[in-house]
């Protein structure tokens, strides 16, 4: 039993982890709690769904892991054979994005282990009225690393953000420093990048977020309605900004049949699944351009009077 036990340790510490990350939602409400008046009704209801969602995949994630620990005693007792029609349960699942949807086909962002050849798409992204602005192209439903160690400062000056437009790995942690003499109330709704840094301004602190689930973060102030940014978190390194003259060089996508989108602030994204070769391939995008629309304050309701 005591080669079975070297089994179980991992186990429990696995127990451990899924624990401290049930409870991460629960402590991040109760710090936004106590940096304000109270928790509103829409960080309660984001808070219960991902609650629920941890919670079944930790039962889920237990479950799987005492198949194996059985398993692995059958296999013990044996003496090294599994008995005929058995086999051995597979590894735990990532706990990356916990409740979110598998993707359609992951692959390799970079290969480097993998043996997977890369390759090159190039192309043009046009608009098909009006004209497009900070656009990127990007491959998607790729399994790539996190950003470690990485930080975007997107300040706050003169009732503005600068920059209005960027591109970040998923991972990376955005810090808002804000040089205004008066308060800025930074916070996103967007999913499951949400966020509300509260009210501060110029020499305090400044507060940042880790933006960890790609898509697209609008961001705003809470005081100031004109205040706006639109980040871009990719899941892999493997993105390029287009050109001035709507061209683009997309380097080190893997070959095979992969997803390629364009994105820009100002327009519908533009995907498709284009197939990859040795050789390389073009792709082309046209993309739908959209009129800036107003946006609600962090409790879903008007802006207020105050003069931004």
């Amino acid at each position: 039993m005591k080669r079975v036990s070297q089994y179980r340790k991992p186990a429990l510490r696995m127990v451990a982890s899924l624990v401290v990350l049930a409870s991460a939602p629960a402590l991040a409400l109760a710090a936004d709690a106590k940096a304000e008046a109270g928790p509103s009704m829409a960080q309660f209801n984001r808070l219960e769904r991902e609650v629920t969602e941890q919670r079944q995949l930790i039962i889920q994630m237990l479950q799987m892991e005492q198949d194996r620990y059985n398993m692995l005693l059958k296999l013990i007792q044996s003496g090294g054979s599994l008995p005929p029609g058995s086999a051995l349960p597979p590894s735990l699942p990532s706990l990356e994005h916990p409740g979110a949807p598998a993707p359609e086909a992951e692959t390799p962002a970079v290969n480097n282990k993998e043996g997977t050849a890369l390759s090159v798409v190039t192309g043009h992204v046009a608009a098909r009225s009006g004209r497009l602005r900070d656009t990127y192209v990007y491959l998607d439903q790729v399994r790539g690393g996190a950003a470690h160690g990485r930080t975007l400062e997107i300040k706050q000056k003169d009732k503005q953000f600068s920059p209005q437009v960027a591109v970040v790995l998923r991972g990376t942690n955005v810090v808002f420093p804000n040089f205004d003499s008066i308060y800025h109330n930074v916070f996103s709704t967007s999913g499951r990048n949400s966020f509300d840094l509260g009210a501060y301004r110029a020499g305090e602190t400044p507060r940042a977020v880790v933006l960890s689930t790609p898509g697209v973060v609008d961001i705003y102030c809470n005081i100031h309605a004109r205040m706006t940014a639109a980040v871009l978190v990719v899941p892999s390194p493997v993105y390029t900004k287009v050109g001035a003259d709507g061209s683009f060089r997309l380097e080190n996508v893997p070959v095979g049949s992969r997803k390629i989108v364009a994105w820009s602030p100002n327009a519908k994204p533009a995907q498709q699944r284009i197939e990859v070769t040795p050789e390389g391939v073009q792709a082309t995008f046209t993309l739908d351009t959209v009129p800036p629309t107003n946006h609600s304050n962090k409790l879903g309701q008007p802006y207020g009077s105050y003069k931004d």
